[in-house]
């Protein structure tokens, strides 16, 4: 109906507008007016049209009233206020969406964009594979999978890809705080240095390869070799908890990428070269950093990018003064190796610490494939994990934080993955261990499931009670005229706009809210209205409000990655 609507107020505007050819045509934007008096639609379509018609907003909306062929559920329409036009539809008219529902299935709301639909690789959770993931981790893997789901669903093709980073100085760190465990089991008295990983998890590791290697064979070898070998060894084993852990939550990345896998293939090489061939790289030394003091700064010439001249505040060093390339310099040749798998876009999903690195990614980005603002990157904010109101100790196994697998094994992937998406990324997350496990409507999860599972049995009941579910298409929905009903189809009806805004802004969380509005909505009907009535029609009508209503509370949690049971 919405989209009849903005068809039938776009041709009156083109009509308008035929002898005017040097004007745009305003993007025709339907809103719910907050009180029901004022319509069910109200469009502000003519406003911008005042300074090219030399006309009031008033007047030009009288002339759009004038030519508009509107569809044959509106009542009528009215001009209000400084040029406002109300559309009122026909009792139940909307209704009719209840039928396409439960025709679509899980098909309602996901729509398909044809030649807008893009290629996009999306990066996200990427944590360092020195041990296992925490809390924090756990939000960025739950918002980058659901937002994958969202743009999924909107029509673009979509690779989830996890970045390894396996290479750099924190590896080293793991295979010797490795090794130093592994010669302590062996009865070795061991001074642990201030800087190696603590946690059990290191123990186990150092267990794990002292089963399946040789002690004495890796003594043997040159200290270099023995620290390559266990590194790889302590990586493997990390990767394996990590993606365990994953899994845990219902996450499975398309790839993973590794970054030492750039280096061994030359690639961050040769994106160094290119750097240099393209003019973007000269020798120089850069300023101290702000907040040094000159005294304590020595100057080095380094290999440096010019990315100021594309957006960023400083030049950016590619090579270390021990001739390696620097972290930066792998992670453009990432990026430019995204381009060259040929996606269209690029979107990662980064931690907000990682704030400040944005600028010179994009500045690289722009200098070798002439793209603004790529890749796109949402930073995601901490989580505040308390108990009761109060802060949960850091986790023994991971001996500094608490671990995202910990945390899943106490509430259940459900609640972990639903309120990691009750708020934006860019806020901080205050998430209670006993309030996500709360069966009330305190808890945001068990609220949704509740409305949904309470569906189902109102279904199993009536089909109990011998009620006949009758084909939705051949039953009569003018009778869901109360408040409480018109509620819920206006609700049903805005799910498509909803999926379509997440995609758009990038922004999944609104699935989230979207669903939680639903549901409040649905209890509200509960409370008020039977379903199974005296009235037969009345009855029938209901049964396939509240089947619509129960197929796209499951359309959203699906696309949040949560279940949607149907006995609690």
């Amino acid at each position: 109906m919405k989209l009849a609507l903005e068809q039938a107020l776009k041709a009156a505007l083109d009509e308008l507008l035929r002898d005017h050819p040097e004007a745009q045509t305003p993007q025709v934007v339907l809103n719910r007016p907050k009180q029901k008096e004022h319509g069910d639609y109200s469009a502000n379509v003519a406003m911008p049209l005042a300074r090219v018609l030399k006309q009031s907003p008033q007047q030009i909306a009288a002339r759009i009233l004038e030519v508009v062929e509107w569809p044959d559920a509106v009542e009528g329409a009215e001009i209000a206020g400084p040029g406002f036009i109300n559309i009122r539809l026909q009792q139940a008219s909307e209704a009719a969406i209840l039928k396409t529902i439960i025709s679509a299935g899980e098909q309602y709301g996901r729509v398909s964009l044809s030649d807008e639909a893009e290629k996009i690789n999306l990066e996200f959770v990427s944590a360092n594979p020195t041990g296992p993931m925490h809390v924090g981790h756990g939000r960025g893997a739950v918002v980058g999978d659901a937002l994958a789901n969202v743009l999924s669903a909107v029509g673009h093709d979509v690779q989830r890809e996890y970045y390894i980073n396996d290479a750099g100085a924190q590896i080293g760190v793991l295979a010797n705080s490795v090794w130093l465990r592994m010669q302590e089991l062996q009865g070795e008295t061991i001074d642990f240095p201030e800087g190696a990983y603590p946690g059990e998890y290191i123990v186990e590791i150092a267990r794990g390869i002292l089963a399946a290697h040789d002690y004495q064979r890796l003594l043997s070898l040159d200290e270099s070799d023995r620290l390559k070998q266990i590194g790889q060894l302590a990586i493997d084993a990390n990767m394996a908890m990590i993606r365990d852990d994953l899994d845990a939550i219902g996450i499975r990345f398309d790839l993973y990428f590794s970054e030492q896998g750039l280096h061994s293939s030359g690639s961050v090489t040769e994106l160094i070269e290119r750097l240099q061939a393209d003019g973007v790289v000269y020798t120089g030394i850069l300023p101290p950093p702000k907040g040094k003091e000159v005294s304590d700064y020595k100057p080095v010439e380094q290999l440096l990018f010019r990315t100021t001249d594309f957006g960023d505040d400083v030049d950016r060093p590619l090579v270390k003064q021990d001739g390696t390339a620097t972290y930066f310099a792998a992670d453009i040749a990432y990026h430019y190796d995204k381009h060259r798998r040929g996606f269209d876009r690029m979107i990662d999903i980064w931690g907000a610490d990682h704030g400040g690195y944005v600028t010179r990614v994009q500045a690289a980005m722009k200098a070798l494939i002439k793209a603004e603002a790529q890749p796109d990157v949402l930073l995601v904010q901490m989580v505040n994990l308390t108990r009761d109101g109060k802060p949960v100790k850091m986790s023994k196994r991971a001996g500094t934080f608490v671990t995202l697998r910990e945390v899943v094994d106490e509430v259940g992937s459900d609640a972990v993955r639903f309120n990691f998406m009750t708020r934006r990324v860019e806020s901080q997350l205050d998430f209670d261990l006993e309030a996500a496990k709360k069966q009330n409507d305190e808890n945001p999860v068990y609220y949704v499931q509740y409305a949904h599972a309470r569906i189902a049995a109102i279904l199993r009941r009536a089909a109990e009670e011998g009620v006949e579910f009758a084909d939705a298409d051949s039953v009569d929905v003018s009778a869901l005229i109360s408040h409480e009903e018109q509620r819920l189809i206006a609700h049903l009806l805005a799910y498509p706009d909803t999926l379509a805004k997440a995609a758009a802004r990038l922004e999944a969380y609104r699935v989230a809210t979207y669903v939680m509005r639903l549901a409040a909505d649905f209890h509200s009907f509960y409370h008020k209205h039977k379903v199974v009535t005296d009235d037969a029609g009345l009855t029938a009508a209901r049964i396939v409000l509240i089947r619509a209503v129960g197929q796209v509370i499951r359309n959203a949690l699906s696309i949040l990655g949560v279940s949607a049971p149907e006995r609690m």
